[in-house]
């Protein structure tokens, strides 16, 4: 019997009532190609991931992933149903969140996300929006990034302030745009030789216990970080995982003399750190972009045009250009 090429192939999931809870662990491992990490982050178990990818590949009639001893790989039948899929669970996430929030009484509320770094830049934003809009009923959250995009792709938040992440709007449905390059700076003990010089070699920083986010909740920033130091020609050898992301920001090991740590201005404001903050050599930056619900709504516009006023009415951008970008682009 011939074999049926991949479009004609995933058709017969239509007629096979592929339930999407299939999708979404189809989706998880996709993205991570690792069945270990897809299954953390759905808060299960190897094994009943593997059987039910098998399952999915079982009722296409195809083979969605090429795995071997060393990697997993999506076959372009796997790639064809990842990116019908994504837009398929970004459609019915945002139906469900707007169903849930016209069944509420009250004032709808908008909610803009926030990580750790970008508490000051999300408090301008709500600040200028508030002015323009005291009717709105706006609330800030704090997370980490990679729950910020999950949930403005599922339309749970307005928008967010997050890390850099490549291909997001695509991948979770959103609008991204370019917000802001935040100045980053060593932590370092009140006793640290260099505490109290005008910046610290990246060299130097990395040669102390640096103090990292624990995983899962700070994978990006980790793998971010890392990536960063290792573009200066350095590695991140000794880190301490501390308990969890968001960061406790007082960051007790650092102020006790067992570690160092990367911040920003705006955590050295907060009073009893017991740290010193000291800029990097060469200096290093935190980017952060503005991702928001796609399609938007009259609220969630008026939010981005807010942000993007204040990021160049403030000039935020220092590094890069401004820049949007679009799920279809």
């Amino acid at each position: 019997m011939p074999a049926r090429d991949s479009h004609e192939a995933l058709s017969v999931g239509v007629e096979n009532q592929i339930e999407l809870r299939q999708l979404r662990y189809f989706v998880a491992v996709a993205e991570e190609l690792h069945f270990g990490r897809a299954a953390d982050r759905l808060h299960m178990s190897q094994s009943p991931l593997s059987r039910a990818i098998r399952e999915l590949e079982r009722e296409l009639g195809v083979v969605l992933f090429v795995r071997t001893t060393r990697r997993v790989e999506l076959t372009p039948a796997g790639a064809l149903l990842l990116e019908r899929a994504r837009r398929a669970l970004a459609e019915i996430d945002g139906a469900v969140a707007d169903v849930r929030r016209l069944s509420r009484p009250g004032r709808d509320m908008l909610r803009l996300g926030y990580g750790p770094f970008n508490g000051a830049a999300a408090t301008d934003i709500a600040d200028v929006l508030r002015a323009e809009r005291p009717d709105l009923n706006l609330r800030l959250v704090e997370e980490v990034t990679s729950d910020s995009l999950r949930r403005v792709g599922a339309h749970e938040l307005a928008a967010a302030v997050v890390m850099e992440s490549p291909a997001a709007a695509r991948r979770h449905t959103v609008r991204v745009d370019t917000l802001k390059d935040e100045p980053l700076l060593a932590a370092l003990p009140p006793s640290h030789r260099y505490s109290s010089e005008a910046a610290i070699p990246i060299g130097e920083f990395v040669a102390e216990p640096v103090l990292v986010p624990r995983e899962p909740a700070g994978l990006m920033f980790n793998a971010w970080l890392r990536s960063l130091i290792r573009a200066h020609g350095f590695e991140l050898e000794q880190t301490m995982a501390i308990a969890s992301a968001p960061w406790d920001r007082r960051l007790p090991p650092v102020a006790s003399g067992d570690g160092v740590a990367v911040m920003v201005a705006d955590w050295a404001r907060e009073p009893g750190s017991g740290w010193v903050a000291v800029p990097f050599d060469p200096p290093l930056q935190f980017p952060a972009d503005l991702v928001s619900r796609w399609p938007p709504t009259e609220e969630v516009d008026q939010l981005v045009r807010a942000a993007l006023r204040v990021r160049d009415t403030e000039g935020w951008l220092t590094d890069r250009p401004a820049r949007t970008e679009l799920p279809e682009d």
